[in-house]
This record gives C-alpha cells, sequence and structure tokens, in this order.
C-alpha cells in the first residue's frame, strides 16, 4: 500500500511537470510565433466565411422549401379533387383481428397490390 502512495505522487509529480512543458514551450511558443499568428488568423477568416455562406445556402433553401410548401397547399386547397372524409378520422380496428387487418395491408403495399 505504501508502494501504491509513492507511485500515486511520482505520477502527480510527472503530470505536472509534462503540463508546465507544455504551457511553456507549446502555448507560449506558439503564442509568439508570427507564423502561427497569421495561419491562425487566415483559418478563423475561412470558418467564418465557410459559415456565413452556409447560412446564406441554409436559407436560401428553406426559402425554397417554404415557397414549394405554400405551393403545394394552395394547389391542394384548390384541388378538383377534395379529401372523401369530411368527418374525423376512422379508428383502426383494435384487438387480433386490428393486427391482423394492419399486418395484411402491410403486405399487400409491400407487393404492389394496395391501390391508393
Amino acid at each position: 500500500e505504501n508502494n501504491k502512495k509513492i507511485n500515486s505522487k511520482m505520477n502527480q509529480f510527472i503530470s505536472r511537470i509534462a503540463n508546465y512543458l507544455a504551457n511553456e514551450v507549446l502555448i507560449k511558443g506558439l503564442a509568439n510565433s508570427r507564423t502561427f499568428q497569421r495561419f491562425a488568423l487566415k483559418t478563423h477568416i475561412h470558418i467564418q466565411d465557410a459559415k456565413k455562406v452556409g447560412t446564406e445556402t441554409l436559407e436560401s433553401h428553406l426559402d425554397q422549401l417554404h415557397k414549394a410548401t405554400q405551393q403545394a397547399t394552395a394547389q391542394y386547397s384548390t384541388s378538383a379533387f377534395p379529401p372523401k372524409n369530411k368527418g374525423p378520422p376512422i379508428p383502426p380496428l383494435r384487438g387480433f383481428s386490428g393486427f391482423l387487418a394492419a399486418f395484411a395491408k402491410e403486405v399487400r403495399q409491400d407487393l404492389g397490390l394496395l391501390t391508393k
């Protein structure tokens, strides 16, 4: 048990040394490097441009989708074939017979035998 405590203390000490070296050498070295600063700035600019283009593209697609949805809704509402059921939807059968009816409908649909 005493060995475990010593190993734990040694691991903590080595970890602190590694963190200190990483902080001093890597972080401070990169922060003072003109090349790295230019690289970071260019990367930041490219990422901002990509975000802007992505946002504009997404907004454009959403606008197109909204327009298409409005057109489809307008076309459906003025359609010559209004929906047949004007009342509330008919609930499916319950129990085992409902299961069999739904299963048979799915099989017919999968085989292409179901007419819409």
